[in-house]
């Protein structure tokens, strides 16, 4: 919460220089009025995003911690703000006689108005203004084959919003009817303990009050049944250079076998990793949109991915060479795991599906490293499988 504060508090003083920065110099003059000061009730015209600095597009809506510029009259000498009933900090808060900046306060309100509330020292109005109330979100567990026993992320956001863990406890997390312990909470995370008898193809069940009444969410955990290769292929598979089988090491959070690929990587070669048949079931061909591929990945702390651009790390489907699909986690942000392992998720259809159709029976399936330039990677691959997805 202290980077946010700091963020609004740069981002706030950066606005009172930008408007010093517009304003005259005025060297000495009895009748300057240096626009902080109200004479009246005040009044709001219109309210915009911050970055809209010429105030073209109104708004009349905001998320949580968006900025926004709320412009009329006599809005200086704020005493309260609220956007619903909840307050905005008064510290996060610049205003003058003609604009007001702050964010949109990260609180669900108790009552939704639909309404700002504007106080001054000199008195109160209200003015009509939606903020968007969200709901957790929930991306599923950071490390989905994690043991029991250990303690994982459950990934998303929101979750301090909405009454998980602590003594004010009002939604509930559980897997096969048990109750999992809260470890930890924020904003973008919740870690929860597995239970020591967990088993795998087990579901966590996530309950809480939203704003349009209950919402249920379910979470995968160590699905075996969607595995598309087992231990004894993986295992046996004769790989080219510098790709091995690993038997792991599990109580050091690694899974039980997995894919290892160390060494030099040239620029635009194209390395079969693994390739086989696997089977695509008829619910599978007939609604690829339902389902996930899924793995869990790892990078060493020196060797993460990189921007890739359309190569790096392909997943080919059927036959066609053409009809495969670039996985580059970081197209937008850099991603590493730093030798722990995660898991990923992605759309079935968008891998699976570029140039032709999932058809059921057996069709190819590979996994090539294929580097737009000279790469140098530690990298793990583990539990390859194909999940329907949870409501």
């Amino acid at each position: 919460m202290d980077k946010i504060k700091n963020k609004y508090m740069y981002m706030l003083f950066m606005v009172s220089l930008a408007m010093a920065s517009c304003n005259d110099i005025v060297t000495y003059d009895d009748n300057y009025d240096d626009g902080m000061t109200s004479t009246g009730i005040p009044v709001i015209n219109a309210i915009y995003d911050s970055e809209d600095t010429e105030c073209t597009t109104p708004l009349d809506n905001a998320v949580f911690e968006q900025m926004i510029i709320i412009t009329g009259n006599n809005l200086a000498q704020v005493k309260k703000i609220m956007f619903n009933d909840v307050e905005v900090k008064l510290s996060e808060v610049y205003a003058t006689r003609e604009k007001a900046f702050m964010p949109v306060p990260r609180q669900i309100p108790e009552n939704v108005t639909n309404k700002i509330t504007y106080e001054t020292e000199f008195g109160t109005t209200t003015f009509d203004f939606t903020v968007n109330i969200p709901e957790v979100k929930v991306d599923g567990l950071y490390y989905e084959f994690c043991q029991p026993g250990d303690t994982v992320q459950i990934v998303g956001d929101y979750f301090d919003l909405y009454g998980f863990g602590g003594e004010t406890e009002t939604s509930t997390i559980k897997m096969n009817g048990q109750d999992l312990k809260v470890d930890s909470i924020s904003e973008g995370y919740l870690s929860v303990v597995i239970p020591e008898d967990a088993q795998p193809n087990s579901v966590i069940d996530i309950n809480y009050e939203g704003v349009n009444g209950n919402v249920h969410r379910q979470i995968s955990y160590m699905n075996t049944d969607g595995l598309v290769w087992n231990k004894d292929f993986v295992k046996n598979y004769s790989y080219p250079e510098k790709v091995s089988y690993v038997e792991g090491n599990v109580e050091d959070g690694e899974p039980d076998y997995y894919i290892n690929l160390r060494g030099d990587f040239s620029a635009w070669g194209w390395v079969d990793i693994i390739k086989s048949k696997i089977n695509i079931s008829s619910q599978v061909a007939a609604s690829p949109n339902d389902y996930l591929l899924k793995f869990d990945v790892f990078s060493a702390e020196n060797t993460p991915f990189y921007n890739s651009g359309d190569a790096g790390y392909r997943f080919v489907f059927n036959t066609n060479g053409d009809n495969s699909y670039a996985w580059n986690p970081s197209s937008v942000t850099s991603f590493g795991t730093y030798g722990k392992w995660c898991t990923v998720s992605l759309d079935l259809v968008s891998v699976a599906t570029k140039t032709q159709p999932l058809t059921e029976g057996e069709t190819n399936f590979e996994l090539v490293i294929h580097p737009n330039s000279n790469w140098t990677v530690d990298h793990g691959f583990a539990n390859f499988r194909i999940e329907k997805k949870l409501p």
